[in-house]
């Protein structure tokens, strides 16, 4: 049966109206199918393109800074993780440069990793356009020189400064009826304190690859010489550490742990003061246990002098990378003045730039007292050699044969000395 001509009008004038409002509506969004165009051309604009293997990939807040990098410099920035362990981390990099793997362009990288990767000849030096002499000079010059240079090159920037600080928990303090710790009548009177079981007046982390670290923090304290194991300071000072095992004061469990155990328990209540690097302020914080009436950073024991180890996260150029020059731009900007300020904030930690950390108005938690505590200590380069997992494993092995008592201090001296050069 046809159709009326009046009907087919009608409907015929309502498809072109509802086609024209689809067409009106489609240019209004933007997404008109016959003009929108492919997504890969819209990424077109990126100005490079570079891949980081990063010990922060994972985290939001990271992730947060790695846009606003990204808009910054008009470049496509993929971001890989690290293994957590570290000497599965210290491994995975070594592997990549050895095999001359162009994968990753930039590594982040920690004291450790530097002193053995910059000697191999697989690191790019950085030149003017990342460290000119006016960026090197707002580092710590003598950690500058010892840990990141090697031939009159450097080979990475830092981004985060890490201080090896005292932490103490106030409630500890409090309940033990001290003040603080600046003494050594104080402090050994918080560490024979009667904190009952499962609870030690001081923590560590004592890990083959980590107890390094306190070792050498101690001989800093004693005033002894890291170099020098006739010198009677270098012997108190791991003597005092033994004795902290024979008298209760700390846990011979403790070595197994690294510092993700070490400061599970301190958070947990397990510990009363702790040496700890001044990154884990976050950790503390997220935690809610950071505060004057909680957890703090604490001046250096009386025990001699006011020496502490400083160290960096630093980002380093693969020379196997192809994009050299989109790499080296990236590392400029993310560790010159703004982009050290960007992550310092989004990440709350501390910058690596003495020039921000002399300011006033960075939005960091525990800024201040930070700022206070570099006042009061003087800053050293840790002793680590090319060499540096195998060293430090040695190290580790040789100290705990000597609290176990399976060796005599004079012999545990003697090997350190030998292995010391």
């Amino acid at each position: 049966m046809r159709q009326k001509a009046g009907t087919y009008g009608k409907v015929h004038m309502l498809r072109v109206a509802v086609a024209l409002l689809v067409f009106v509506s489609c240019c209004a969004c933007g997404v008109y199918e016959g003009t929108r165009q492919p997504q890969e051309n819209l990424e077109t604009a990126w100005e490079g393109e570079i891949t980081v293997m990063h010990e922060d990939a994972g985290d939001s807040k990271f992730e947060e800074f790695m846009e606003q990098v990204q808009d910054e410099l008009h470049m496509k920035i993929h971001v890989l993780p690290y293994p957590k362990n570290a000497e599965s981390r210290h491994a995975k990099v070594s592997s990549l440069l050895a095999a001359g793997d162009d994968s990753v362009d930039v590594f982040t990288v920690n004291d450790e990793m530097i002193n053995a990767f910059k000697h191999e000849g697989y690191l790019e030096p950085l030149g003017k356009d990342v460290m000119a002499p006016a960026t090197a000079a707002v580092f710590p010059q003598e950690y500058l020189h010892e840990s990141l240079m090697a031939d009159g090159q450097i080979y990475s920037a830092p981004y985060m400064l890490d201080v090896l600080v005292l932490w103490v928990n106030e409630e500890w303090l409090k309940e033990a009826g001290i003040a603080d710790l600046g003494s050594k009548e104080n402090l050994y009177r918080f560490l024979s304190y009667d904190w009952g079981d499962g609870r030690y007046a001081y923590g560590g982390a004592w890990e083959k690859t980590y107890v390094f670290n306190e070792i050498g923090e101690f001989i800093n304290l004693f005033g002894g010489d890291y170099y020098d194991w006739e010198n009677e300071k270098t012997r108190q000072a791991v003597q005092f550490l033994k004795e902290c095992v024979d008298m209760g004061y700390t846990s011979k469990e403790q070595v197994i742990d690294q510092y993700e155990q070490m400061n599970q328990k301190f958070i947990d209540g397990k510990y009363g003061m702790v040496f700890m690097y001044s990154g884990s302020m976050e950790i503390y914080s997220d935690a809610q246990v950071y505060g004057e009436d909680k957890i703090h950073m604490a001046p250096l024991t009386g025990l001699g002098e006011s020496v502490t180890y400083v160290g960096t996260w630093q980002y380093a150029l693969n020379k196997a990378s192809g994009n050299k020059e989109a790499a080296k731009k990236f590392m400029s900007y993310v560790t010159g003045r703004d982009g050290s300020r960007l992550y310092a904030e989004c990440m709350n930690r501390m910058p690596a730039r003495s020039d921000l950390l002399e300011e006033e108005d960075l939005d960091i938690t525990g800024y201040k007292q930070f700022q206070d505590y570099l006042s009061t200590v003087t800053l050293q380069a840790r002793p680590i050699p090319a060499n540096s997992v195998e060293y430090l494993e040695k190290v580790g092995g040789l100290f705990q044969q000597y609290i176990f008592g399976e060796i005599s201090l004079d012999n545990y001296c003697e090997q350190m000395q030998k292995l010391v050069g």
